[in-house]
């Protein structure tokens, strides 16, 4: 009866998991006895792009016309190098690299960052490519439109819906456009961007964004409400959240949350693809609250999506959750979405599921780095109950700017908590800004200063450039922060760095320290490419069994190699008979405390087999069984494991200065 239309999201680097948003709306309306079919978005339309539409890349690259390359940027170059190869070849190296980085699940695939940079790059390209045509010629012929299209009409839907993930961009409304032509069926918006729609157009967007309702917010009650009102033939007046055309004018309904969060399903995947997202092994969003329990800080406006109020589901409704996703999907890997994770509530989730006996599971969750966090037991019951990453909003190193912010959280408080939060095994990710009104360019050095005193303690960083958002707390009293916005959406501050400054310094900055980044050895922060999240980091730490420097130095003395997953990251060729390895540079890797060889090298047989099994899906003890168990002769197989222990001794040797006068045992 309802064709749901999951979001492609344009960014390669986001596609780890299912859509939070279109499971709860299909398990609300499949609570209401509302069928409702789910087109595949994310996954299908990387599929698409990579494999199956390749021949239509192909040709519309080759079509492109000098006018067309001056305004599309990189484009130009990329369409220099296809010409030197054919069409066969195109889509040969297409469908590998998506094999590789999509189908593969193989952790050396996972961390080498320059394969994955070069697929981003590519579908960056591609999506570009995609919507300079939507935008110079329309909806015509595009075969990636058409399948959306036709996929949607053989569902036969009597309403069709779409979730705007990047608000109203150009595929979803080409795609919208089509619809409305081919059918009569009614079209549904909604999603986490509609409570920031400028209202005052309302009519306006309602007729150049082609759909017929509209519901801002929640809609888990307000969309199968919708429906049933309209397969009764009734108005829609009164129902929460809808907005809808009649007599050639926009009626809105007021607006509203759901109090009591117990009473809504668990989120349903079971339509996912859930092996096809960019992620080592399944990864499921859920949350367990609405809303912001602080929200005060200045530059933020997410809480809009939650008419500024704060919710919970109960503890029990959380765990519950989460042995129900464990259990009907296999899965162990989970992001909280929730704004952040206050100290006491967090305590409480991990205590009922110690309780419980809940085990083996990973979660992400986002956090203010605030007093409570603090505490070491706190933060060791976390680390057990399942609490592997927190991304911590740092912001800044500078106690200034962090007042101004509203963000309620001390310097020396934030340094205790990532000491301890480390010591417990949790792996820190750290997100910081430059550029608030008012900063100066020795309080953002501060934030520099306080990353490099702390880098022992922090696995990843992450940064950027402030923003204005006129939805923001500064976005609506930018008098009170000195800052005078245009009439463009730009604006001047009257005191710290400009824009412009705070882009040189962050420039430069990730120049020296290389930011956006990841740990790979202790006290040094090296530079991730493009493309890499912050869920994903702690998917690849939580799935491969990375080890912080402390941790590893700590087994290899207790010569516990059944916990050491190693992970060698290159590639072995065959050249003149003989087998090449070839290692992948450091900073083209996102591996996380790995060690491996770092310079080319001949391989004979038994390093081959080796190389093999060491993809992060081994222990050390096991590869060294492995390859031991080949070997029929007592003899023969005591030398081969001294050679893989020596081989390994090696590596630890020159990455770590580890060395033991005793033979490893396994």
């Amino acid at each position: 009866m309802l064709a749901l239309l999951e979001p492609c999201c344009l960014l390669p680097h986001l596609v780890d998991g299912p859509h939070l948003g279109c499971a709860m709306l299909i398990a609300a309306c499949r609570e209401r006895g509302i069928k409702t079919t789910l087109i595949k978005g994310q996954t299908r339309y990387l599929k698409d792009m990579f494999v199956d539409d390749s021949e239509e890349l192909w040709n519309l690259i080759r079509g492109l016309k000098e006018d067309d390359l001056k305004k599309m940027g990189k484009i130009g170059n990329y369409k220099k190098s296809i010409q030197r190869k054919g069409l066969k070849q195109f889509r040969s190296e297409l469908k590998g690299l998506y094999q590789r980085v999509a189908l593969d699940k193989n952790p050396r695939h996972y961390y080498d960052a320059k394969l994955r940079s070069r697929f981003n790059c590519l579908h960056e390209i591609f999506v570009n490519l995609e919507l300079y045509y939507l935008a110079e010629f329309d909806h015509a012929g595009l075969e990636i439109i058409d399948r959306y299209i036709s996929e949607i009409i053989r569902s036969n839907p009597r309403y069709i819906g779409f979730s705007l993930e990047n608000y109203f961009d150009p595929l979803s409304r080409t795609i919208r456009k089509r619809i409305k032509e081919l059918t009569g069926v009614p079209i549904i918006v909604g999603g986490a961007q509609t409570p920031f729609i400028d209202f005052k157009k309302i009519d306006k967007i309602f007729e150049e964004e082609y759909f017929d309702y509209l519901i801002v917010g929640a809609g888990d009650y307000a969309l199968p409400s919708l429906i049933e009102a309209l397969e009764d033939g009734r108005d829609p007046k009164g129902i929460m959240n809808v907005f809808y055309k009649k007599g050639g004018r926009v009626i809105d309904n007021d607006l509203g949350i759901i109090d009591d969060l117990d009473k809504l399903p668990y989120p349903d995947y079971s339509q996912f693809d859930l092996d096809l997202y960019f992620a080592p092994k399944r990864i499921l969003p859920l949350q367990t609250a609405r809303g912001c329990s602080w929200n005060k800080c200045a530059f933020c406006s997410h809480c809009r999506i939650y008419q500024d109020k704060y919710r919970t589901f109960s503890i029990g409704k959380v765990v519950e959750t989460i042995k129900h996703l464990q259990n009907n999907y296999k899965c162990s890997h989970f992001v909280f979405h929730d704004e952040e994770l206050p100290p006491g509530r967090a305590k409480k989730i991990s205590d009922a599921l110690l309780n419980n006996n809940v085990k083996n599971i990973s979660i992400f969750s986002y956090a203010r780095l605030t007093s409570g966090y603090h505490s070491n037991v706190l933060l060791g019951d976390i680390s057990k109950a399942g609490f592997s990453t927190i991304n911590w909003g740092l912001e800044s190193g500078s106690q200034r700017v962090l007042d101004s912010i509203n963000k309620g959280t001390k310097i020396k408080t934030m340094s205790q908590i990532l000491k301890k939060s480390s010591k417990n095994g949790i792996t820190n990710l750290c997100f910081i800004f430059f550029g608030f009104p008012g900063e100066t360019k020795k309080e953002a050095q501060q934030t520099v200063e306080f990353l490099k005193k702390h880098a022992a303690y922090i696995d990843g960083v992450f940064g950027g450039i402030f923003a204005l958002d006129s939805n923001s707390q500064i976005g609506k009293c930018p008098e009170k922060w000195g800052v005078d916005v245009k009439k463009n959406g730009s604006y001047v501050a009257k005191s710290g760095m400009s824009f412009l400054e705070a882009e040189v310094f962050y420039s430069e900055l990730t120049k020296k320290l290389n930011l956006n980044s990841i740990k790979i050895s202790s006290d040094k922060l090296l530079y991730i490419p493009s493309g890499f999240n912050a869920r994903m980091l702690h998917f690849l730490n939580s799935s491969y069994h990375l080890l912080s420097n402390t941790s590893l130095l700590e087994r290899l003395k207790e010569k516990k190699l059944d916990t050491i997953f190693p992970i060698i990251l290159g590639e072995i060729k065959k050249k003149h008979n003989r087998t090449v390895f070839y290692p992948v540079k450091a900073n083209e890797t996102v591996i996380i405390n790995q060690f491996f060889p770092s310079d080319r090298m001949i391989f004979d047989s038994l390093k081959e087999k080796i190389f093999v099994l060491s993809d992060g899906t081994l222990s050390i003890g096991n590869i060294v069984l492995a390859i031991c168990k080949s070997f029929k002769k007592r003899d023969e197989k005591g030398d081969i494991y001294k050679k893989c222990i020596n081989f390994f001794q090696k590596i630890f040797l020159k990455k770590l200065g580890i060395g033991f006068s005793k033979s490893w045992q396994l």
